[in-house]
């Protein structure tokens, strides 16, 4: 993780689920994250099985061009990578686990703009985990240029190991990195990388 605010993100999603695989969305406490609320994003899959925006904050927005509420979260991608995110995606919901995603937009006059992305699996109610909480940020010191609209092109996918509280004796692991389902899920995505650690340099 390269950016304060994905490691502060991080932080307190670890911090809030506890010994539990992902925590509620109720718990999620906006004044907690007040600082980094305009990098942040809420993902939802719907019984269609797709997955949306249903919060994006104003820089994400800026970002991407684009009011992102209720929009397909794949959209945003260059196509030939779309059916790629969906199944990043799908993982990250299914197995409950963290995902870093180095990415480069690239806007309509051909400008790239390295960004840093995380998801992590978000809960409705205990027993159903359906949608995602994650930030989206800018490396380096150019600003996005609002009114651009930029397609996403993954550089790199790590889906990372948590550092979270150790659970109590006899309670199950967070399934932070589920190695043999997720090889399943990625089997055709053979660009992308499952690494283990909670740091990349």
């Amino acid at each position: 993780m390269r950016h304060k605010t994905t490691e502060a993100v991080f932080q307190y999603f670890n911090e809030l689920r506890g010994d539990r695989a992902a925590p509620l969305r109720s718990e999620i406490d906006p004044s907690a994250l007040k600082s980094v609320l305009p990098d942040l994003f809420i993902l939802e899959k719907g019984r269609d099985g797709i997955v949306r925006f249903r919060l994006a904050g104003t820089r994400v927005c800026i970002i991407l061009g684009r009011e992102m509420r209720d929009r397909i979260f794949t959209e945003s991608w260059e196509a030939t990578v779309r059916h790629r995110i969906r199944l990043a995606a799908d993982a990250v919901i299914a197995n409950r686990s963290a995902l870093e995603i180095a990415v480069t937009a690239i806007d309509d006059d051909g400008d790239a703009l390295a960004l840093e992305m995380l998801m992590l699996p978000l809960c409705s109610r205990a027993d159903r985990c359906d949608r995602i909480f994650g930030s989206l940020v800018t490396l380096g010191n150019i600003p996005p240029v609002e009114g651009y609209s930029r397609q996403l092109e993954p550089a790199d996918l790590v889906f990372v190991s948590s550092d979270g509280p150790q659970s109590p004796a006899g309670s199950p692991t967070p399934r932070s990195v589920a190695t043999a389902s997720l090889g399943q899920i990625l089997k055709r995505t053979s660009h992308l990388r499952v690494l283990e650690g909670g740091r990349r340099d």
